[in-house]
């Protein structure tokens, strides 16, 4: 029997031999804490930075935007277009040791659309599966639509095509940590097959990820990942001067000085971001929004190109549809929404607010990193309108849970893309049927059209609806965009391998810290 201080050595020198020569932490920052660490109830962007190294979907992004297999190697639609068959990765362990078969995938299907569980993003995924809706209703416990063939082979049936499905970013879990532990048990502890796993969280203070040295793409080249939270992008920036930071992602303000400075604009590196920024005025909270006139004369009151200017010094573009470039069914041809103060106050006044007298109380509800545009709305609606719009800056989490409820009247936020397509944009921000359409708004004709390119495998023909829908979302100025964002990253020189893409950091899997 070994003595225990040989069998420490020996463990230590075991420890030593699995670690890449060299490897470390990489130190990254995020401005808040995330409003969760579970793969069923997420449905945020920090969560999402968080989240998509530890689990793994059947596709992801590659680094120009494209799809690339992850858990699925492959897929086959069936031949009434209601299906897919799905031949998944071999030799993939969870980090609980346990092999990731299809029976995780039907448990993690299944567990997004029990109630309870408060299923987060990807249940909008799942509504066309057979059974969806009864288990969504309560009325049954397993999904009928998803048959496993064997451990590696998954049939997945519809009750109407879903073309977009093997794109949909789906984060796969170990169903017997899920019996274990419960949902809130995985917040706890890592149940995925990506390259890090859950550490700890310290609430204000860090999210912690170690290396999966059991990663089926082979070991990270890091021990892991510390996600720390930073508010203040300028103390940000101080840390990575100081060596505390090896990856500061900034926003729009910090990123002008960032290029402002010759000893720091050499470490930057950038990408359009795959987000929109938009107007959201709920016409439920708040009775002028339900006048097609105010709604327009709001959004010609902005001058798009001076927010380019100004807010984002230059770092971005004019957005005039609902769908970022790059994003497959962009339409280039949009006309652009043009800065009009005249017609701005001529709308108004046939909407019975001449000058802005009479018009209620309004706020623009911000959160402390969009303070700065959300001041330059309010403060051109006065200019041009003659109305009073105050800024209500608040709490991230708390601003969330309003928005997510439907209870902010006026808004100005964004919507990353999860997946390579339009349609992430149009029928999660804007369907009436997406608990993620903040501004509530409804447009039946709208609906249909994006119902319709749903079930359209062609994608020459699915863009064209995108775009009929596109333009009646903006006839009907249900809401306007505002700007494309460019994102910037500083990188110190001895890390290697991060990847900016429009969907943000690739995972970090490939990363060095020399």
């Amino acid at each position: 029997m070994l003595s225990l201080r040989r069998l420490f050595l020996v463990s230590a020198m075991v420890l030593l031999a699995l670690a890449p020569a060299g490897a470390t932490s990489l130190r990254t920052n995020i401005n808040a804490d995330p409003a969760m660490v579970d793969p069923v109830t997420y449905s945020e962007l920090i969560a999402g930075d968080i989240l998509k190294n530890i689990y793994e979907g059947f596709t992801d992004t590659d680094a120009q935007g494209g799809i690339r297999p992850m858990l699925a190697l492959r897929w086959e639609a069936h031949p009434d277009n209601l299906g897919w068959r799905f031949f998944l990765r071999p030799n993939v362990t969870f980090h609980t040791g346990r092999p990731f078969t299809a029976h995780d995938v039907k448990a993690t299907f299944e567990t997004l659309l029990i109630p309870a569980n408060r299923g987060g993003l990807a249940v909008q995924y799942l509504g066309r599966i057979v059974g969806a809706g009864d288990l969504r209703a309560g009325r049954s416990t397993a999904l009928p639509g998803i048959t496993v063939v064997d451990d590696l082979t998954l049939d997945v049936r519809f009750t109407m095509p879903d073309v977009l499905f093997p794109i949909y970013p789906f984060m796969f879990f170990d169903r017997e940590a899920l019996r274990e532990r419960g949902v809130a048990g995985l917040a706890q502890a890592s149940a995925g097959t990506g390259p890090f796993k859950l550490n700890a969280w310290r609430r204000g203070v860090e999210v912690v990820l170690d290396a999966h040295a059991g990663y089926w793409g082979g070991a990270p080249r890091i021990n892991g990942v510390r996600f720390m939270v930073v508010p203040s992008d300028d103390t940000a920036i101080n840390q990575f001067v100081a060596d505390d930071l090896d990856l500061v992602m900034l926003q729009t303000e910090a990123a002008r000085r960032v290029l402002r400075d010759n000893t720091l604009r050499p470490r930057g590196i950038q990408s359009p971001a795959a987000q929109i920024t938009y107007l959201g005025m709920n016409q439920g909270a708040f009775a002028p929004f339900r006048d097609r006139r105010v709604r327009e004369a709001f959004c010609i009151s902005l001058d798009r190109a001076a927010m380019v200017r100004g807010i984002f010094g230059g770092l971005g573009q004019p957005l005039h549809g609902q769908i970022t470039p790059g994003v497959a069914g962009h339409n280039p041809d949009l006309p652009a929404i043009r800065f009009d103060r005249d017609r701005a106050r001529r709308l108004m006044a046939e909407a019975g607010f001449p000058e802005g007298r009479g018009f209620p109380p309004l706020a623009i509800t911000a959160i402390t990193s969009n303070r700065t545009e959300s001041a330059y709305i309010a403060d051109q609606l006065r200019q041009v309108l003659g109305i009073t719009v105050d800024v209500s800056v608040l709490e991230r989490g708390t601003f969330l849970r309003l928005l997510n409820a439907g209870e902010v009247p006026f808004f100005h936020w964004g919507w990353t893309a999860g997946y390579p397509d339009a349609m992430y944009f149009l029928s999660q921000v804007w369907h009436s049927g997406s608990p993620f359409n903040r501004a509530r708004y409804s447009n039946p004709a709208f609906d249909q059209l994006i119902d319709q390119a749903g079930v359209v495998a062609d994608n020459a023909a699915r863009y064209q609806l995108y775009h009929q829908a596109e333009r009646k979302l903006l006839e009907d100025w249900g809401g306007c965009g505002t700007t494309v964002r460019t994102q910037i990253a500083l990188v110190r020189p001895n890390v290697r391998g991060v990847v900016l893409t429009p969907f943000r950091f690739m995972p970090f899997e490939a990363v060095s810290v020399e």
